[in-house]
């Protein structure tokens, strides 16, 4: 009888860090939606990412997203509080960086940034972390206006 009990306490213990992890997630993905602003959700990027080791590149999230022409869109990210890394999102028209929250001649962040769609095709959105660390970040995608 104590074996059967120890069974369902691991098993009860097991489903319960999970629903946590679950909507820790869940919750982190709804605040970073809200810094969005005023806007219409479309879609969310968790990423978690290692850190590049000694003469390694860094990891990258990578993801190709369709977009409309006539559209603003904004991308926002979020970095995860226990984060090592500063995340950064850019996105991509083949080889054109046509947006980024982090400005690497200024040294500025940004939070969001909206990009008007001037021609119907697939972008590429890249997220990484500064200086190749470890790191934890939501990406957001989401609808602003009908241009």
């Amino acid at each position: 009888m104590k074996k059967v009990n120890k069974v369902f306490y691991v098993v009860f213990l097991s489903i319960v860090c999970f629903s946590v992890e679950a909507q820790t997630e869940a919750q982190r993905i709804d605040l970073c939606v809200k810094t969005a602003g005023d806007v219409e959700f479309l879609y969310d990027y968790p990423t978690q990412l290692s850190g590049a080791g000694a003469g390694e590149k860094a990891p990258v999230f990578r993801k190709a997203i369709a977009l409309r022409k006539g559209n603003r869109y904004r991308f926002t990210i979020c970095t995860d509080e226990e984060s090592a890394g500063e995340g950064v999102l850019q996105v991509y028209d083949e080889n054109k960086l046509i947006g980024s929250s982090f400005n690497t001649e200024t040294g500025a962040e940004y939070q969001s940034f909206d990009f008007d769609c001037r021609k119907t095709s697939i972008y590429i959105m890249f997220i990484s972390f500064k200086e190749g660390k470890e790191g934890s970040a939501v990406g957001i995608l989401s609808h602003v206006k009908t241009l």
